[in-house]
């Protein structure tokens, strides 16, 4: 009987999944490629369903929406889970943003980073991502503010002062605020007013 050594496995074949561009999601969308009943994100390239909301969530985007809308300038619009483009190949799909109007400059386009003051994602499940893959994508494009609504925590994340490059980048301030107190709103460098979190926090 002869033994032989056991040999190493050879290198892995390396998969590189083919990443969109926003240009080339938007063809492929209205080329019916994705189901249209399908809510989709862009993220990184890659089309990412979006998940199901529930009660909670949808009652707190509603009223987060409402009592910001009461503070914006004129010049500003709220979006409710409209997209917004942060880079190349990416159209993340923020539970609510304020948006540079007028409403006829979007007709054609999606908001643009430069043209965003403030993002926000109302998270319960999906809190892993919205402080990993997407923190760190409004950190790059520059986007002021960033709030993340932490159903399960009760508490509202503010980031802000976005630096870095690419998977690098974050935001070097963030404030945390809960029941009892306000939340300050800023645009362009000016805080406008401020809303409540037991106004919109379940």
């Amino acid at each position: 009987m002869s033994t032989q050594t056991a040999q190493p496995p050879g290198p892995r074949a390396t998969v590189r999944p083919y990443r969109l561009t926003v240009r080339q999601f938007l063809k492929a969308v209205e080329a019916g490629v994705f189901p249209h009943d399908v809510r989709l994100e862009l993220l990184g390239g890659i089309p990412v369903r979006k998940m199901t909301t529930y009660p909670p969530h949808n009652s707190t985007v509603y009223r987060l929406a409402s009592a910001l809308r009461a503070l914006v300038p004129p010049e500003w619009i709220i979006f409710e889970e409209k997209p917004i483009v942060a880079g190349r190949r990416w159209r993340p799909m923020p539970d609510i943003s304020i948006v540079r109007g007028p409403i006829d400059r979007l007709i054609h386009d999606d908001p643009r980073a430069e043209g965003v003051a403030i993002v926000i994602e109302v998270s319960d499940s999906t809190y892993a991502d919205d402080r990993g893959l997407k923190w760190r994508r409004y950190a790059a494009s520059r986007l002021a503010s960033y709030w993340i609504v932490d159903l399960k925590a009760g508490h509202v994340e503010a980031h802000s002062d976005p630096t870095g490059r690419g998977d690098s980048a974050r935001y070097r301030a963030t404030s945390n605020f809960k029941k009892g107190e306000s939340v300050p709103v800023i645009i362009g460098g000016v805080e406008v007013g401020r809303v409540a979190v037991n106004d919109f926090m379940p």
